[in-house]
């Protein structure tokens, strides 16, 4: 792979040995990929569905933060 790019490369490769962790998690009936950066929150790294209604809904686009909690009613909320 060649990658063209006016940042230097330390900048590119900043964080690559750091070792990342996942969760699956349900969200409203959907199941998504997680990556936890705090004990109350997540940042959404995958949808896992066969809906393709559920990719273009922005409440679950990879990037987004939710906040994880145990409630009585819904057991996670996003941010």
């Amino acid at each position: 792979m060649i990658l063209y790019t006016v940042l230097p490369l330390e900048t590119v490769l900043e964080g690559l040995e750091q070792e990342r962790s996942f969760v699956d998690i349900q969200l409203q009936g959907l199941t998504l990929t997680v990556e936890p950066i705090s004990m109350e929150e997540a940042v959404i790294v995958r949808i896992i569905s066969t809906d393709p209604l559920h990719y273009l809904n922005p409440q679950f686009s990879p990037g987004r933060k939710i906040r994880l909690f145990k409630g009585f009613s819904s057991g996670m909320t996003m941010l």
